[in-house]
């Protein structure tokens, strides 16, 4: 048990390192216009692979002792993964002009190569004077400047990120079954495994939409927030009246719309709310609100479901009533703040 804990630790501490630095490095090595798609292309591998582990689960439970194999594949895959991105992942530019130049392994002219192979210049330019030996900031009024830039990227930081995880959408994630056992008791183990699918599928239009040019990513983050708002208030009914076939689409409708934009336009917009000499430590900061607001949403869903419970008969409607609330909210924040 220790060794797994052990093992758990390893995997949330990498987990974190590449959550933060992925979004950051996509952003370096794409093509300005295809910044954003390939920014959701890294939601639509996560979810992807969420919805392969559920389906990997749910065949588990049927084999004894096969849950063992799980981590043996896992594994085996990861391994695949670094062996195939040492053979073929490119060095960022502002890497190699920088940390890259003092280890002795990187050059301007190799930063070059890779801006000009990719047609990536405009942002790596930008972040290369972050780390580069030329300072950014020449002045007080730059560095005033600076402040202030780094101040309001961060609201729109923490108000995206926070929204993510306080809209609901994990409370569904987590305690899906949960919630359908009684409306749907025949086939509520395989709920969850229905949500997930939902999940990844409907991450690909923001592939085609997030381009400023076709719909924004300020226009998904609204139909986002407020599509949830809405479908939670169609939840909480459909579970308060016991109407299995409205509780079913709410909570389809519920992880569609946070598919859209909630899902993925949060940390592909990361660094570009902020300064080139902040992104790191901002996405840092945007990374813990995360987990954060997920944690609390985690720990508080099943009191607060309980302490409702004698409003709505114990049937679990009236806590999405709140995050309808939640995601309104969130909705008008980002129509005033994300401009």
């Amino acid at each position: 048990m220790s060794m797994m804990s052990l093992a758990r630790f390893i995997q949330g501490l990498c987990a974190g390192i590449a959550i933060v630095q992925t979004p950051l490095y996509l952003k370096e090595l794409a093509p300005a216009s295809m910044v954003g798609s390939i920014g959701t292309l890294n939601q639509l591998a996560v979810v992807t692979g969420i919805f392969v582990a559920q389906l990997v689960g749910t065949w588990v439970v049927t084999w004894r002792h096969a849950w063992q194999r799980v981590p043996q594949v896992s594994a085996c895959v990861a391994g695949i993964q670094l062996l195939v991105g040492h053979m073929w992942a490119e060095e960022s530019p502002g890497w190699l002009e920088s940390d890259g130049v003092a280890l002795g392994v990187g050059s301007a002219d190799a930063a070059e190569s890779v801006r000009t192979r990719l047609g990536c210049s405009s942002y790596s330019t930008l972040h290369a004077q972050d780390t580069g030996d030329t300072p950014i900031l020449g002045s007080d009024a730059q560095t005033r400047t600076q402040s202030r830039s780094f101040t309001d990227g961060m609201k729109i930081v923490a108000l995206t990120q926070a929204a993510q995880q306080l809209s609901g959408v994990n409370a569904i994630m987590y305690y899906s079954t949960g919630i359908m056992s009684k409306v749907l008791p025949n086939v509520a183990a395989f709920v969850g495994l229905l949500i997930t699918l939902v999940n990844a599928v409907m991450t690909l239009p923001p592939l085609w939409l997030i381009d400023e040019a076709r719909f924004g990513r300020r226009k998904l983050l609204l139909l986002s927030a407020t599509g949830m708002g809405v479908s939670c208030f169609v939840l909480a009914l459909g579970l308060v009246s016991s109407y299995a076939m409205l509780s079913s689409l709410a909570i389809l409708l519920v992880i569609a719309f946070f598919s859209v934009g909630l899902g993925p336009v949060p940390f592909v917009i990361l660094p570009e709310v902020l300064p080139p000499s902040h992104v790191s430590i901002g996405s840092s900061l945007g990374l813990g609100i995360n987990w954060i607001t997920n944690i609390c949403t985690a720990l508080a869903f099943q009191p607060l479901r309980r302490m409702l419970g004698s409003w709505d008969g114990q049937t679990g409607g009236l806590v999405f009533v709140l995050f309808g609330g939640v995601n309104l909210g969130f909705a008008s924040l980002i129509q005033r703040m994300y401009t």
